[in-house]
Parts: C-alpha cells; sequence; structure tokens
C-alpha cells in the first residue's frame, strides 16, 4: 500500500487502510492497466484474481496446477510466483498490501494435476498458505480440515476486516473459518442457510463491507447472504430472487456489487445495488460473458474497470486438461 508523506500542520488527514478484499483498497494513483488481457499456459484453468498495487501485477491461482501466477500490468509478463506442494487446486486469492503478504486458499474437486488418485483426496484438503508479496516466499501454513469434524471441506474465497482478521468461506462445509492477526483458527460461523447437496457448490465468494458485515454468495441456492461481523447473525439478502443463477465472485464496484455469474449458470456480470445496507438489493445491470469462457472472480482498478478471469473451468471439470488461452476482460459498469 502507498503511503503519504505528510508533516507538521500539514499532517490534517489520516491514512485510510482498507484491509478487507480487493475491492476495498483505495490507491492515491491509478494504476496504469489494459482494457483486456491476454496469456498463454496450457492446462492451468485460472479460479482466482487480484491485484497486488505495491508490486504492479495481478495474482492469478490455478485450479488445476495449484500454482500462483503474476501477471505484469503491461501484460507482457506472465511468470509461476508461488509453488506451495500444500497447493492442491489454488482457489481464492488475495493481496493484502498493508501487511506485505499474499493470501490463498487451496482445496481439491479432485479434478487438480495434485488430486489423489480416483479422487482420493476430493474434499479432504482446507489449506491457507501465506506468502511475502514480494518473493512468494511461505509465511505460514495453516490446515483448517481439523476445524471441520464431519463431511468434506473445499475452502473457496477470501475477505478481511478492518482489524486485519482472515475469513474464508467453505463450499463443502456450511460454514466461514476465521484466521486472526496471530496465525489462530477457529468457525466464524455454521448456518444451515449455509448448506449444499453433496457434489455442489454453497458457499462462494465473499467481500467485506465497512459498516461491519460481509456479503456472501452461495453458488447451489443461487442467493446471497449478509453476515454481521459482531455475532456471526445471517440474514439472506432478499430482492434478486432468481434473477442471478450460480453466483461466483463477488467485487464491490463503487456502492453497487458485482456479482460474477460462472459457466455452471450463463457466464454473466450481475451489478446489483442496495438502499438499506444490503437487507435487500435489486439489480440494475448485466452483461454477458459467456458459458464455456466459465468466468469466475473479479477485482476492481481505480480506472473504473472491473477485470474478471475467465477460466474455462468447464473444461477442466469434463477432464480436458489441455486448455490454453485465457483472458482478463476489463468491463465499465
Amino acid at each position: 500500500m502507498n503511503k503519504f508523506n505528510l508533516s507538521g500542520l500539514l499532517l490534517a488527514f489520516a491514512i485510510l487502510s482498507f484491509t478487507a478484499c480487493s475491492e476495498d483498497k483505495t490507491e492515491p494513483q491509478k494504476t496504469s492497466l489494459l482494457e483486456n488481457y491476454s496469456f498463454t499456459a496450457t492446462g492451468i484453468y485460472p479460479e482466482g484474481i487480484d491485484f497486488d498495487t505495491d508490486n504492479n501485477r495481478f495474482v492469478i491461482a490455478s485450479f488445476n496446477k495449484g500454482t500462483v501466477y503474476t501477471l505484469s500490468s503491461d501484460g507482457k509478463n506472465f511468470t509461476p510466483f508461488i509453488n506451495d506442494p500444500n497447493i492442491v487446486a489454488a482457489l481464492g486469492t488475495y493481496t493484502d498490501e498493508i501487511n506485505d503478504r499474499i493470501i490463498v486458499v487451496s482445496g481439491d474437486a479432485g479434478a487438480s494435476e495434485k488430486s489423489g488418485n480416483n479422487g482420493s483426496t476430493a474434499g479432504q484438503i482446507a489449506y491457507t498458505g501465506i506468502y511475502n508479496s514480494k518473493t512468494g516466499a511461505l509465511i505460514k501454513g495453516i490446515d483448517l480440515k481439523p476445524l471441520v469434524t464431519t463431511g468434506g471441506v473445499f475452502p473457496n474465497d477470501i475477505a478481511m476486516d478492518n482489524n486485519g482478521n482472515i475469513y474464508i468461506t467453505d463450499s463443502f462445509s456450511p460454514v466461514i473459518y476465521k484466521i486472526n492477526k496471530d496465525y489462530n483458527t477457529s468457525i466464524f460461523a455454521d448456518h444451515a442457510s449455509f448448506s449444499a447437496p453433496a457434489g455442489s457448490f454453497g458457499l462462494n465468494g465473499i467481500v467485506y463491507h465497512n459498516d461491519g458485515y460481509f456479503v456472501v454468495a452461495h453458488t447451489q441456492g443461487e442467493k446471497l447472504f449478509k453476515v454481521k461481523v459482531a455475532d456471526a447473525a445471517v440474514s439472506e439478502i432478499t430482492g434478486i430472487g432468481n434473477t442471478i443463477k450460480t453466483p461466483d465472485g463477488l467485487e464491490w464496484s463503487n456502492n453497487n456489487l458485482a456479482v460474477v455469474e460462472n459457466g455452471l449458470g450463463d457466464g454473466k456480470i450481475h451489478l446489483i445495488s442496495s438502499n438499506n445496507g444490503w437487507a435487500s438489493a435489486s439489480k440494475i445491470k448485466e452483461v454477458s460473458i459467456g458459458k464455456n469462457e466459465f468466468p469466475t472472480t473479479a477485482f476492481a482498478a481505480d480506472n473504473g474497470n472491473l477485470y474478471v478471469i475467465n477460466s474455462y473451468l468447464g473444461k477442466l471439470l469434463g477432464g480436458d486438461k489441455t486448455h490454453a488461452n485465457y483472458q482478463i476482460r476489463g468491463f465499465k459498469l
């Protein structure tokens, strides 16, 4: 995170430090980004995306390879960055510029190169890796699986509150994990509304709001929930009905919320708004990307674009590990 150098009586402002998702981070200078990006890498099937403003590069998590890559802001350098043997499928990724960290979660759906034979490790991996954002060196590796005593696990997305606590959704277990500043772990929320039938994805994207709550997406249920930080109280966000299929990644876009509908649905971006603190919401816009492109997650840049990763995950889940051409598309919403 860039730092302001103020002195004497001119020190009239406080630095506003956002420690939530990438959508909550504000930089004093606009980052120079292209309108769209493309890169070639056989069989990576990227699932998670964020942007590291300090190092001026996208951070991209590979579902299939279990590797985290970087893509330079000029689009010229696509490079492996984090190779942690504990990562099976690299899923949600979060850039924490304030603490010079990159946070990555890993699960296993049985479809990755590091998956066990015949699906033997599917639903059994719940790993969080915390890395130095400049070097990729491991700072802390955390196994979340012991927190869930029954059923499968699949950690998916990451948010951070204003106190530096990390929160992680799980798609196979109806929980949200919490990792505090000392890297102690707990179950933050365990709620029946978060459940999903076996073989389907429940909780997915999560974003933090500075008023002290999260918005989380439930893919199979095609719902959004509001979860309060203070007491983990859960309420469904009403008003959008069944207008959004298979919600995946979430990202704040100014005062609105961008919801990525993945390729299990029709592959779209939905922009929704609320005038009552996200007790309810209404859809104001949608943009089609494509079912085959299988968009998953997004990053809201200070140039006004929402950048969405096309993962082509439908091919991987269908057994094809050969796709090589991927895109990050910028949209003005």
